[in-house]
């Protein structure tokens, strides 16, 4: 891989088979995963991508939808900068959840996180929930808002693209004060590989956990 001017961190959470795993592959391999089981804690993949000639590295944790697994993944929001909050657009049950994560990102996320309200499964024919609804929720609650289809990749590149166009304005803008928040953000690193890339941001996560712990005891 080659050089980076920023390593983001993106979580992907939602409900179990909204199609989280499948959206990532597709960013990641331009194909939708092959098998349908349900993601068992978390998976993380790595891109770069080209921002008007700067190379951010993306780092994306795919979670599990399960509420097994809600505490675990608990612990990877606080060291996340952009949230990708995935619904199945033929099912109102998953837009409905969507409350439940966002209440989970407010508790748990940084401050400075950036969150884009994914509708998945626009490929399909019969929909639940109309773009209307799922837009105006992302209004509501300063949420980008992106339509996507894992299955076909329609939009999915897009949708990275827009979510870290957006965390690099607030750099730019100092909304994202590199200077005293850093939480989802490596800055320039050039000579690590990838997975010594990964182990820094695993090291960040048991370090906050550590804290919660010790917070805990007090």
């Amino acid at each position: 891989m080659s050089a980076y001017k920023y390593l983001f961190k993106f979580i992907v959470i939602g409900d179990s088979y909204v199609g989280k795993s499948c959206l990532v592959q597709q960013f990641l391999h331009d194909r939708p995963r092959q098998e349908h089981e349900a993601t068992v804690g978390i998976e993380f993949g790595i891109k770069d991508i080209n921002i008007c000639g700067s190379i951010i590295r993306l780092s994306i944790w795919d979670t599990a939808g399960q509420e097994t697994f809600r505490s675990l993944i608990r612990a990877y929001y606080r060291s996340a900068i952009g949230v990708l909050l995935c619904y199945d657009c033929s099912s109102m049950q998953s837009f409905n959840g969507i409350e439940k994560w966002v209440q989970e990102v407010k508790n748990n996320g940084n401050e400075n996180v950036v969150i884009a309200l994914v509708c998945n499964k626009i490929d399909l024919q019969e929909r639940q929930v109309s773009s209307i609804q799922g837009r105006q929720y992302a209004v509501d609650h300063n949420f980008l808002y992106v339509e996507v289809s894992a299955l076909n990749g329609v939009g999915v590149q897009q949708l990275f693209r827009d979510l870290t166009h957006e965390i690099l304005k607030r750099i730019d803008n100092a909304i994202i004060d590199l200077d005293k928040h850093q939480q989802g953000i490596v800055v320039g690193q050039i000579n690590l590989s990838p997975t010594k890339q990964i182990i820094t941001l695993e090291q960040e996560d048991s370090q906050q956990q550590k804290n919660q712990k010790k917070k805990s005891c007090c």
